[in-house]
């Protein structure tokens, strides 16, 4: 279906459902139980719905609001959920990420180009503010800390790549091989940035792990920035 609308800022819907599976997986980095994951993937899927209750086509889709209101019913329950856990480690460990994809949701759900990328951006805070509680509250070893790094940051630049490419080619415009070649680059510069401060923390160097995290982040975000 083609899609009609004021609306010129549309995040491609690959970039969109790619950005959500990795800021999925920067989450379940930090939070390996059994509810906390189906916490996550509540998350995403109430994410995925807000994102398509914020999309126009051509038929319009009957009870139009409902996945929004499913989206966000879902998005809420799943943080309600993970501040009651049981265990206030895991509740540590969960609600930044899922606070993280719901703003990323919201940033991938058509809008003003400007609030979009403020939404993503605030996203990203939110999974690295869970990066650092983690790595403060629990002293998690450096790939949980290094690997849900590069996977928000990851997150976060493909949504952007997805609005950019929204915002500069028609609706109908085949990208999907570009996305997936943008984001295949972004994940795999993130991979062997994991692995070489790994090595690096392994073999004694004197930084800490917290500023091999900023460093992986800073060094991730900068292949992004380029590479656009």
């Amino acid at each position: 279906m083609v899609r009609v609308s004021g609306v010129s800022h549309r995040p491609t819907p690959l970039a969109t459902a790619l950005a959500l599976l990795l800021a999925a997986v920067s989450t379940a980095i930090l939070s390996p139980t059994v509810a906390q994951r189906v916490a996550i993937v509540a998350a995403v899927v109430g994410a995925g719905l807000l994102v398509v209750g914020g999309r126009e086509f051509a038929t319009a889709l009957p009870l139009g609001w409902l996945p929004t209101a499913l989206g966000a019913a879902l998005v809420l329950g799943s943080i309600l959920r993970g501040e009651t856990l049981a265990d206030p480690r895991h509740s540590i460990e969960l609600v930044p990420g899922l606070v993280g994809i719901a703003l990323l949701g919201l940033g991938l759900r058509p809008l003003r180009g400007r609030f979009a990328r403020r939404f993503v951006s605030a996203g990203l805070a939110a999974m690295v503010v869970g990066v650092g509680l983690v790595g403060i509250f629990e002293g998690a070893g450096p790939l949980r800390l290094l690997g849900a790094t590069a996977a928000a940051i990851a997150a976060w630049d493909v949504a952007e790549h997805g609005i950019s490419l929204g915002e500069q080619l028609r609706t109908d415009a085949e990208t999907r091989s570009v996305e997936l070649l943008h984001t295949g680059a972004t994940s795999a510069y993130g991979a062997v940035t994991v692995v070489v401060a790994l090595i690096i923390y392994d073999y004694g160097a004197t930084l800490s792990l917290g500023a091999l995290v900023l460093l992986l982040g800073a060094a991730v975000t900068l292949l992004a920035l380029l590479y656009r």
